[in-house]
Order: structure tokens, then C-alpha cells, then sequence
């Protein structure tokens, strides 16, 4: 398979419709998406951690559809769920990660439809980076949406590379 993708460039190599000429048929495929890493002496100001009950983290996947929420990864954490909430108590966000190996914590973050764009997705992501750093982890922010993006780049964090998958047929 590695064979299919020589001569490519990194842009082209995490390019779909270049892949797919290139490779065997696949199952499915997973991205482009950018890969934020925090740059040297990265620091963030994180207020205290609050963080949400399994139960309003269900609430709140359950508020978006399935390809939105496979998409956060917020339902495969195992750090805490770290939480903010609406004027009204109800969970607006949630951010947490999970440790994969070479001490890297892949963050995932979930914002309900109703409260994007209120600062609560920033809140939660400094919240889960500070714990990842706290625990001598690298946070590795995964970014497809546009949106998750940009707050990648909000946060203060570089993009270093990019990422596509495919599951062999």
C-alpha cells in the first residue's frame, strides 16, 4: 500500500481524491483533518475545573446527530468530561481527551448547537489542555470542521501536520 502513495507531497498525501486513485478500496475514510500541537512554552490561564456528570455528557451527545458526535470523539474520552455551563446550569460544552500512547492526550471537545459561539468550546478545551499538561501529557488537537479549527488556532495551538485513515475494504 505504501507503494501507491510514492512521489506524493504531504498535501497530496492527505488529499482524498488523490488517495483513492492510488490505494485499494476502503471501508471508510477519516478526514483530512489538521493536527494542533501547543508550541514551546506553551501556557494557557485556565480557570478551575468544573466538570460534567456522565449523565450530561450523554445529554448532551444526545443533542447533536451521529456523524457530529463520532466527529468530537467526546463519547471515547477517559480523562474527566471538563464542563461549562449556560446561565440556566445546563451543560453548553465539554472537552476531555484520551491518553494514547507516547503520552499523548487526543482532545475532543463537544459544544451543544444552541451555545456555539459564546466562548464555551474555548472554555472547556483550556480546562481539558491545562489537565493534559498537568498530567505531563501533549495535547494533540484533530481538526476537520473549519469551526474546530479555528479554535485550535484561538487556543494558541500550531498546526504541525495533517492526517488522513482509510479502513482497507
Amino acid at each position: 500500500m505504501i507503494a501507491g502513495l510514492t512521489g506524493l507531497d504531504g498535501h497530496e498525501a492527505t488529499t482524498p481524491e488523490v488517495i483513492v486513485e492510488r490505494l485499494p478500496i476502503a471501508r471508510a475514510m477519516l478526514g483530512p483533518a489538521a493536527l494542533y500541537y501547543p508550541p514551546p512554552g506553551f501556557t494557557l490561564a485556565s480557570n478551575a475545573a468544573e466538570k460534567a456528570s456522565r449523565q450530561e455528557l450523554s445529554m448532551l451527545c444526545a443533542a447533536v446527530d451521529a456523524e457530529e458526535l463520532d466527529e468530537s470523539g467526546i463519547a471515547h474520552i477517559d480523562s474527566p468530561a471538563f464542563a461549562s455551563r449556560s446561565l440556566d446550569g445546563a451543560l453548553a460544552a465539554a472537552c476531555g481527551y484520551r491518553r494514547w500512547a507516547n503520552g499523548v492526550a487526543h482532545l475532543s471537545a463537544l459544544t451543544h448547537p444552541a451555545h456555539r459561539r459564546q466562548g464555551h468550546g474555548h472554555r472547556v478545551a483550556t480546562m481539558a489542555i491545562s489537565d493534559a499538561i498537568e498530567h505531563d501529557l501533549l495535547p494533540q488537537w484533530r481538526a476537520r470542521p473549519v469551526a474546530s479549527q479555528q479554535l485550535a488556532q484561538a487556543l494558541g495551538l500550531i498546526r504541525v501536520g495533517a492526517q488522513f485513515s482509510l479502513q482497507p475494504a
